[in-house]
């Protein structure tokens, strides 16, 4: 008998777990939604362990279709609740997976996952709810993962701040490693999938239980269709599949400055997940200390100093005729 249980992709954003999606999303038994985002809240907000009453329920049905990305999963609120109306005493897991089976239905598969990187800091509620779930940690060189974000503009100019997505999955998925679950994470390198895609595949469809299909290779065609449109900017490159140039992009794109302050902010989690470091050995740490004591405090005051700037040259410029 085929599995049937969930499996989640988690890490870090700009890990390369889109294209990853739409690799297993080739699958002719899988199929994983745009990301969800909303399991965050609701295993904060409920209990796993008991029922939910009438208005909880209601409750996480509106935090579920009331979030910024329910549309993305193209499915109507009135049938998230018509079904949950046929189930008796529902457990918080039978909430979330209406939505799910919902989502499976519309397209024809028969298991469904998950893709939100975020969710590796809910292991833990996510394996009570689902016992048998698996989960893929998909691990990207730390550096290129905040050169990525620094060039999205999600998290500011300053690189320092680009790094902190990435150190604080990693310190989650280490954390994790010495848990009673850790049989159950996947460690998968994105470096890995990029270089030896078919290998790669075949070690998670193993790991998840799921026969490898060859047509899992060729699944750039599904890219219109699955990633939503206020998504596509950010995913220029999906269609274009990645090869060589894709892997250690920080060697050409980072100056020597930005490398320092990378490893100086990255370097432990780098060498634990054995990636190469510019600066290795303990000689450096006196440099590293001072340079995250710098930017945690000279970087805040120069960009308040900035905005000042930007301020008043906003309010004088009218006054004094200026463009």
């Amino acid at each position: 008998m085929m599995p049937t249980d969930p499996f989640f992709i988690v890490g870090s954003g700009r890990s390369g777990s889109t294209m990853l999606r739409m690799m297993l999303c080739a699958h002719s038994r899988l199929t994983i939604p745009p990301e969800t985002w909303f399991l965050l809240p609701l295993v904060e907000r409920f209990s796993l362990d008991r029922t939910l009453d009438a208005a909880e329920i209601e409750s996480a049905v509106s935090i579920m279709t009331q979030h910024y990305r329910w549309p993305d999963m193209k499915l109507e609120a009135q049938e998230v609740r018509r079904k949950l109306s046929q189930v008796t005493a529902p457990y918080l897991r039978n909430v979330i997976e209406v939505v799910y089976r919902l989502y499976l239905e519309s397209e024809g598969k028969a298991r469904w996952g998950d893709k939100t990187p975020i969710y590796i800091e809910i292991v833990p509620q996510l394996t009570r709810m689902f016992p048998n779930s698996r989960f893929i940690h998909l691990v990207r060189d730390g550096r290129d993962v905040a050169k990525s974000h620094q060039a999205a503009g999600w998290y500011g100019r300053w690189l320092h701040d680009n790094t902190r997505e990435w150190t604080r999955a990693l310190e989650f998925n280490h954390r994790w490693a010495s848990s009673e679950f850790h049989e159950r994470i996947l460690q998968v390198r994105y470096e890995q999938l990029v270089m030896e895609p078919e290998a790669t595949l075949r070690e998670i469809c193993y790991f998840i239980g799921e026969e490898f299909e060859p047509g899992m290779l060729s699944w750039e065609r599904q890219v219109d269709e699955l990633v939503p449109a206020r998504e596509r900017r950010i995913h220029t490159k999906l269609k274009s599949r990645a090869g060589p140039d894709a892997v250690s992009r920080w060697k050409r794109e980072m100056t020597a400055r930005e490398l320092f302050v990378a490893e100086a902010f990255m370097g432990e989690h780098l060498s634990r997940a054995q990636y190469e470091r510019r600066y290795p050995g303990p000689l450096w740490k006196p440099a590293f200390a001072l340079t995250r004591l710098y930017c945690h405090t000279a970087l805040p005051t120069f960009d308040m100093y900035l905005r000042a700037i930007r301020f008043l040259r906003r309010r004088l410029a009218p006054r004094l005729g200026l463009k």
